[in-house]
């Protein structure tokens, strides 16, 4: 395969290819799983990894984006490229430039979900710490001891708040400001 292909190839999201088919997947660690739609099974074995293969643990299925939808639509290389938009051409600059700027933004996203997963653990992990020691209050000294606690709590769970049921422009908001 050309470095032109491989580069457009690579510049498919799989992920979104397999979610476009119809294939619920959920996020777990550095994969993706959900239920294989090469077979019919009652727990998922169909494996989606961030270095754009896949791989079914049930049937054996396994391949990169070209292969899945070859599979999936069952056509040949040429048809899945098509069906992919890819194109065997010379690469511009120009295509150069956006497959640059589409590594970026997906490199972009990728952060920002690892940073909103270890966020919604630590604040979390802040709340609980912090209702611990507000619940040990039982008279004046613990309570200038701990009593700034309080605060903290508050805006802990509102953070808590925007992280598990705010919508993606808060979250992100919340991401650009302030580094939790």
């Amino acid at each position: 395969m050309d470095s032109n292909l491989q580069a457009q190839k690579q510049a498919v999201s799989l992920v979104a290819v397999v979610e476009s088919a119809g294939v619920e997947l959920r996020h777990q660690g550095n994969r993706h799983v959900g239920p294989c739609p090469f077979h019919a099974e009652d727990i998922p074995s169909f494996y989606v990894f961030d270095d754009g293969h896949f791989k079914c643990f049930g049937c054996g299925e396994h391949g990169d984006v070209i292969d899945f939808v070859q599979k999936l639509h069952s056509c040949d290389f040429k048809e899945a490229l098509i069906i992919l938009g890819i194109k065997q051409e010379k690469l511009t600059s120009q295509k150069r430039k956006e497959i640059k700027q589409l590594k970026r933004k997906r490199g972009l996203v990728k952060a920002f979900k690892r940073w909103e997963r270890q966020a919604i653990d630590d604040v979390a992990l802040l709340c609980r710490c912090c209702r611990t020691l507000l619940g040990k209050i039982r008279n004046i000294e613990t309570l200038e001891r701990y009593g700034s606690l309080y605060h903290l709590l508050q805006q802990s769970e509102y953070h808590f708040s925007i992280l598990i049921e705010g919508n993606n422009e808060d979250r992100f908001e919340l991401f650009r400001s302030r580094q939790i």
